[in-house]
């Protein structure tokens, strides 16, 4: 099995995360939020939150999924954490 990249990693836990485009972002919040649903839920949940999105709600799932995406890009992990 393939280790999966963190940027896919961090884009997953981002998209099953409470935080939205709307909200205001900055490294720190995307660091922590992501590190908090990675603790809490894990990889595998993420997963399955995103599938199941997928699955009911294809077209709005999309574009959470760029925006998970394109906010991982722009926003690196921050080295202190």
């Amino acid at each position: 099995m393939q280790p999966v990249p963190d940027e896919v990693l961090r884009a997953e836990a981002l998209f099953a995360s409470h935080l939205q485009a709307s909200d205001p972002m900055s490294t720190e919040i995307v660091d922590d939020t992501v590190a908090t649903v990675l603790r809490c839920d894990g990889p595998g949940e993420c997963a399955a939150r995103m599938a199941y999105e997928f699955g009911e709600h294809p077209d709005t799932a999309v574009r959470r999924m760029r925006w998970a995406r394109r906010t991982v890009r722009r926003l690196e992990p921050s080295d202190s954490g």
